[in-house]
């Protein structure tokens, strides 16, 4: 189902088209995991056969991406809207750029083969989790958002802190994320953000965290002031925003519906 909805959506694209630059044939943009798995590595693609332009990704960390923008080393920016608005604050991004791309959620994660549980509510999840023999998660060490515990992992290590999850049997991934230690037989359970679940193919999405417990990232785009080819860069971050793309958003666990602009 998610390869028609995909192939679908790929199909929708083809109708929105560019005129290609024939100075320059290439457009750089700077994007964390999240983003990258969440369907630009799609997007991407779909753009290089339709436009003829090439893109290349300058992936990394939160801190890298947040540098590419304040640099000007990429030709549009993908990133938090909270890090985001640090990067406007510095004067680093034009305003009026700035698009929202949609909500990232984290999620649940079973075993392939293994009972889906019903997740639908805060209650229901709060219940799954605990009749779990091991929820896998992201190791943090270090201060949050820095090395050693990036913000995704602060946001699934710190989930096992509240009150309510007192009794969940929980441990962080020796290497790798939760997800990683799921797929490699370790538990049989994992929190882990879900596109990065669905690279594994003995896993299954059970879905989001819901949404009261706050593990969502509000993902935004904007073209950075000292890029090289902002022109390009507002070229991508439109057709990666066009109606035509939701369905992949959607399918890698981003919901361009929600989330801060």
């Amino acid at each position: 189902m998610k390869i028609r909805i995909v192939c679908a959506a790929l199909a929708a694209l083809a109708a929105f088209a560019f005129p290609t630059t024939a100075q320059v044939r290439e457009v750089v943009i700077g994007t964390p995991g999240f983003t990258n798995n969440g369907g630009l590595d799609i997007i991407t693609r779909a753009f290089e056969a339709e436009t003829g332009i090439k893109v290349t990704v300058k992936g990394g960390g939160m801190d890298d991406v947040m540098g590419y923008a304040i640099n000007g080393s990429v030709d549009a920016v993908f990133l938090p809207s909270d890090h985001m608005d640090e990067v406007a604050a510095k004067g680093a991004i034009k305003i009026s750029t700035r698009k929202r791309i949609g909500r990232s959620y984290q999620g649940l994660a079973v075993m392939k083969g293994a009972k889906v549980p019903d997740i639908s509510t805060k209650e229901k999840f709060i219940s799954a989790l605990k009749s779990a023999n091991l929820v896998m998660h992201s190791r943090c060490t270090g201060t949050p958002g820095g090395p050693g515990c990036s913000r995704t992992a602060y946001m699934l290590s710190s989930l096992f802190d509240l009150p309510e999850l007192a009794g969940v049997r929980h441990a962080p991934s020796p290497f790798g994320e939760g997800g990683d230690a799921l797929a490699r037989g370790e538990g049989d359970m994992a929190v882990q953000n879900i596109s990065q679940i669905m690279k594994w193919d003995n896993l299954v999405v059970v879905g989001p965290i819901p949404e009261v417990f706050g593990r969502y990232l509000d993902a935004v785009a904007a073209v950075p002031l000292k890029a090289k080819n902002q022109d390009l860069g507002q070229k991508f971050i439109t057709y990666a925003t066009q109606p035509g793309t939701f369905p992949i958003w959607f399918s890698r666990g981003i919901d361009p519906r929600k989330g801060a602009q």
